[in-house]
């Protein structure tokens, strides 16, 4: 689908340069805490949506076989005009009623398309600001170990409590991750962990989590604390900032 001569030049190890890599673009949700009239993907950050945003960062990369956009069944129609522009480069499919049951949906679709040692990675379309360094790092790590989750370190004491009123242990910060995305996995590891655990999607927070349960081990990738989920408006605000500064 896109031309190899970029990937060649930003991927180091041969293996790598010769897979095929898949995105799977997470827009399944309605982002009901956002407080807006319909989900955060449309909302315009310097007259571009956050959906056309991230998805033209994909695209731009030269780096994906296939990109799979997965939106919400109701906005469906508006998701494909919004990514027109784009409509040669990506694949756009319905969501379901979790994220894992969305996931699940797009790993079902790449059956057609993915071999067990190919990659796949999975990114919150919440996150627009996520960097190449760290899509390359997820791709290159994920042939390496099969699984992978973006995470940074907790930089604020935890404490645990099992009444929620009083503390009963501090955990130490430097055990701590906080797990963003991308999580990038081979294919077929990706796939056979959902299959175990079909009936029971709704109970897993993250596809890590879910591979977790297999029994596989996943690695760490470095992320970034600019790495922002937009959740809210005061996440909007960051997001604008950064992108008026960012190349400065």
């Amino acid at each position: 689908m896109y031309k190899k001569g970029k990937r060649k030049k930003m991927l180091n190890s041969e293996k790598i340069k010769d897979t095929k890599v898949f995105a799977l673009l997470m827009f399944g949700g309605i982002g009901s805490r956002f407080g807006w009239e319909k989900p955060k993907q449309f909302y315009k950050i310097n007259d571009r949506t956050i959906l056309e945003y991230l998805v033209g960062k994909f695209v731009k990369m030269e780096l994906f076989d296939r990109i799979v956009v997965v939106s919400p069944e109701k906005y469906i129609e508006e998701t494909e005009r919004e990514l027109k522009s784009f409509k040669d480069s990506v694949c756009i499919i319905t969501g379901g009623d979790t994220r894992e049951h969305s996931v699940w949906n797009g790993i079902s679709f790449l059956e057609k398309f993915a071999e067990d040692d190919n990659i796949v990675l999975i990114h919150d379309g919440a996150r627009p600001l996520i960097s190449e360094e760290i899509i390359i790092q997820n791709i290159e790590q994920a042939m390496k170990f099969g699984a992978v989750v973006t995470a940074i370190n907790a930089i604020d004491t935890v404490s645990y409590s099992e009444n929620g009123s009083k503390i009963e242990e501090i955990i130490p910060r430097s055990k701590l991750f906080l797990h963003q995305t991308p999580q990038t996995f081979k294919y077929g590891l990706i796939k056979s962990a959902m299959e175990r655990v079909i009936d029971s999607l709704y109970l897993f927070s993250d596809d890590a989590s879910v591979v977790l349960s297999s029994g596989h081990e996943v690695y760490y990738v470095q992320g970034s604390r600019l790495n922002v989920k937009v959740t809210n408006q005061e996440d909007v605000e960051f997001v604008r900032f950064l992108l008026e500064n960012e190349n400065s």
